[in-house]
């Protein structure tokens, strides 16, 4: 099972760690059912259970609901978590003309797993586990005609349960920044990036943090990129000097998934805690990320919500604080500043 580790979450740690998320009670805690346990046992094959008698999509878009619990095990993939026993189910479409399509289990209630083939089982064109929460999503897959596809619903590790699968032809998120907006400046990251910029608590030797004025809009840009055989995320660390109690707030968007967080950093990077959180995009706004932060340093972070090479570095996000008041700070940190050691 995949270990929810709320510090962790905020590090720009390897895909090849467990997925982590904050540890809270409005985020969903699947219950796990190894698949032998819960798929018909009489051995009887039914529509759906393979690529050899799948369900039918025979138009776009398309939305199909269903529970993986009554399918056996049949396929699975790393994407990039392996060793899948789940039931799983195939959907067929067969592409009549070059199109760009997303399919998404976004709106399931189990940890999911999604993957399409071309023309036979073998690697997938697309594969995703975690891009909603615990749910997933491949988009911007292209097709071409005269060409099969089977779409498969399956789950991490042994989860099965009640899905819906939606089909859409992809349509991309696009975000300008919008006028007045503090450009964050950080170079777009790459293969083997090094973030000297703001990458906070996950920059060594020493943290570096990105010191804002005061109430401000960021227009910044982020993704995921590989170091090495590993997956790493570009994370924003933006620096709150709080002088007197006050009530902060995030809002904004982002072109991919992004989490926006509210850190208590008044103990440094080795005591802190998420305390606020919110996920934005893609072109879905979030707003009213808050906490009554009292006197010390804060943090307002951004970063991809997975370690998915999909979220595409240079992927842009519009962060808007509000409600901080920075009094009595020097005027060299209205750009940027680094905080060497771990404490203040």
């Amino acid at each position: 099972m995949k270990q929810f580790i709320l510090w962790a979450l905020v590090l720009g740690l390897a895909a090849s760690a467990s997925a982590l998320t904050p540890s809270t009670s409005n985020v969903f805690q699947p219950e796990q059912k190894p698949w032998n346990e819960i798929s018909r046992q009489d051995g009887v094959r039914v529509t759906g259970d393979t690529v050899g008698d799948p369900f039918i999509i025979g138009a776009l878009p398309f939305t199909a609901a269903g529970n993986t619990c009554n399918f056996i095990n049949d396929y699975d993939y790393a994407c990039p978590y392996t060793g899948s026993t789940a039931a799983d189910v195939v959907y067929k479409y067969v592409c009549t003309s070059n199109k760009v399509i997303k399919a998404d289990l976004c709106a399931s209630v189990y940890d999911t797993k999604l993957y399409i083939y071309a023309n036979a089982v073998g690697t997938p064109i697309a594969c995703n586990d975690d891009y909603c929460q615990f749910q997933s999503q491949v988009s911007n897959v292209p097709l071409l005609a005269g060409n099969t596809y089977y779409i498969v619903v399956d789950g991490y590790g042994g989860y099965s349960g009640t899905y819906t699968l939606t089909v859409t032809v992809f349509e991309p998120c696009v975000l300008e920044c919008p006028p007045g907006a503090m450009i964050e400046g950080e170079p777009i990251c790459y293969a083997g990036y090094n973030d000297q910029y703001n990458g906070g608590c996950n920059t060594l030797p020493f943290p570096v943090f990105q010191i804002i004025p005061g109430d401000v809009t960021i227009c910044g840009t982020t993704g995921v990129f590989m170091m090495d055989t590993a997956t790493y995320r570009d994370t924003d660390w933006f620096q709150m000097d709080v002088y007197s109690t006050t009530y902060v707030c995030l809002s904004g968007d982002a072109e991919v998934p992004c989490y926006f967080f509210i850190i208590d950093g008044r103990s440094g990077c080795s005591g802190s805690a998420v305390l606020a959180y919110g996920i934005a995009g893609p072109c879905a706004p979030v707003a009213d990320i808050c906490y009554t932060c009292d006197a010390g340093t804060w943090w307002a972070w951004s970063g991809p919500s997975s370690w998915d090479l999909s979220y595409a570095c240079g992927s842009v996000y519009i962060m808007t604080i509000s409600g901080y008041a920075h009094d009595g700070s020097p005027a060299a940190s209205t750009t940027w500043g680094r905080v060497k050691g771990m404490f203040r």
